[in-house]
Parts: structure tokens; C-alpha cells; sequence
């Protein structure tokens, strides 16, 4: 008698894949399903991949039938046969490459590749300014590689969730660590935290705006709206100057003041003035 599971799991893939795998266990192997999290396992997912199991459920009737399958657990030979198979995607990019330097009308920049488990199925990345027809590339690759040949074409914030990289603020950047859908960062978004500096010094590894200006937006929205505004006459001391700069960390304002003289004050000392505007 068979015991339905379903695992999630964490596809140990290079896009770092997870989802739910169904699997049946005999009741003898219960307390080994029991100590799962953390245990490697061959999925079924797109190919044979190795898997580490994140946690364990049991499934409602049925659900098992919709999932992708959790085949077994991973061998000694699984665990060998993957770190093989990574070298062996390195080697194969290397001579890609030389491949494509003979295609004149291919401007590709091959990003990294990977085999599923038993190699029957060979996934290249790559970026390149538009869309491309590599029908003919591919033919002659799968001829030289012996295997089902899947070219997947990416933009620069994928090429930096697949390699890496260390961001400005010394942490290993976002999309890599645990950002798996990054999403378009408007410029709109620095105006709105008066982020008034060159576009290098808030620009990521991809070459994009930083992921973390939209974690960031809605805090400085808040902490602006309770501050006067840019260009904003006020009151502070019985005289009048108008806010040239704003900072919600000190809480201060900068003040333009009727001398030309430039103060930092703290911003809940500063009230609107009310009397007729003039120049600064």
C-alpha cells in the first residue's frame, strides 16, 4: 500500500526553479519521507533534473494526478552525474561559441548552458539585440552534441539572475538571491525619491535601474508626503525661504532663505507661509 506526497521542491537548475512534485511512497518508507526537507531527489521537470526537497505535505485525492512527478530519490550516481554534466555545459558553451564566431548574420552573446540529469536534452542562454532565426545553428549543434538542443533567448536583468554579481551595496544582488521575476524599475520612480545623481550610480550589474529603488518607493512616498513640498515657500524663525532639498532620514528640509543663505532644518520646525511669494 502506497502513500500519495507532494513535495516542494527547489529545481537545482540555473533559473533555480521550484514547484510542487507528486510522489507515492510505500508505508515502510514513511519515516524517511518524514526527514525529506533538505534531501536531494530527481524531478521530473522539462527533463530529468536534481531537486532538493524544501518541504512535504500530504495531497487531497486526486491533486497528485496534476503535478509533475518526483521520481526518486537522488543516488550517489545522480549527485556525480549532475556536477559531471556542469562541467561538461561549460566545456560545450566554450565550443559553441567558435561555432557561432562562423555565423555572420548571428550577433549572439552565448550566457551559459545546462544538461538535464541523463543529457538527453541541452539548454543554451543567450542574449542578443533582437530576434534571431537560429534554425540552421541549431541543426548543427544537435548534430555535434548528440542531444535535444533549446536555445532560450534573454534580457540583461535574466543574465544577471543567472550569473550574479555583487550590487553597490556589497550584497550578492537581488535577482540572484531570491528575486525570481524582476520587473521593469521605471526612472519615475528615482524623480519620486529625488534621486537627483547620475544615472551610474543607481544602475545594477544588467545595466538596468536597481531592483531595490521599487522595494524603497513606497517608504520615501510616505515619508515625503508628510514633509513640504519642492519649491514649496515656508515659514521658519519669522522668516521666509523655500525648500530646494528634502532628506527623510535627518527629517530636515533645506531652505533657500531671502539672503541666498542655504540652512538644514528639521522639517516639523518649518510651517507653510502664508504671505505673498517672492523671489528667492
Amino acid at each position: 500500500m502506497s502513500e500519495e506526497k507532494v513535495f516542494l521542491v527547489r529545481v537545482l537548475n540555473l533559473e533555480r526553479d521550484s514547484g510542487y512534485f507528486h510522489a507515492e511512497f510505500s508505508k515502510d518508507a514513511a519515516e524517511e519521507v518524514e526527514a525529506a526537507p533538505g534531501k536531494r531527489c530527481v524531478v521530473n521537470h522539462n527533463g530529468l533534473r536534481l531537486g532538493e526537497v524544501m518541504s512535504l505535505l500530504s495531497a487531497g485525492e486526486g491533486i497528485g494526478e496534476q503535478l509533475e512527478q518526483m521520481l526518486r530519490w537522488a543516488s550517489p550516481d545522480d549527485l556525480n552525474a549532475h556536477i559531471h554534466n556542469q562541467a561538461d555545459a561549460e566545456r560545450a558553451l566554450s565550443s559553441m561559441r567558435e561555432t557561432i564566431s562562423h555565423y555572420d548574420d548571428l550577433p549572439m552573446h552565448l550566457v551559459a548552458a545546462e544538461y538535464t540529469l541523463d543529457r538527453s536534452h541541452l539548454r543554451i542562454y543567450f542574449t542578443a539585440p533582437h530576434r534571431v532565426d537560429f534554425r540552421s545553428l541549431l541543426r548543427d549543434l544537435a548534430g555535434r552534441f548528440g542531444a535535444r538542443i533549446e536555445l532560450r533567448q534573454m534580457g540583461a536583468r535574466d543574465e544577471a539572475c543567472l550569473k550574479g554579481g555583487i550590487g553597490r551595496c556589497g550584497q550578492i544582488i537581488c535577482c540572484h538571491r531570491f528575486l525570481r521575476e524582476p520587473k521593469p524599475v521605471p526612472m519615475e520612480l528615482a524623480y519620486d525619491q529625488e534621486l537627483f545623481v547620475p544615472p551610474e550610480r543607481i544602475t545594477g550589474v544588467c545595466g538596468r535601474l536597481n531592483c531595490c529603488l521599487a522595494y524603497e518607493h513606497k517608504a520615501y512616498k510616505c515619508e515625503f508626503a508628510k514633509m513640504p513640498k519642492l519649491g514649496e515657500w515656508v515659514a521658519y524663525n519669522g522668516k521666509r525661504g523655500k525648500v530646494i532639498a528634502r532628506n527623510i532620514f535627518r527629517h530636515t528640509v533645506t531652505l533657500l532663505m531671502g539672503g541666498k543663505e542655504r540652512i538644514e532644518v528639521e522639517a516639523v520646525k518649518v510651517k507653510p507661509s502664508t504671505s505673498e511669494k517672492k523671489t528667492a
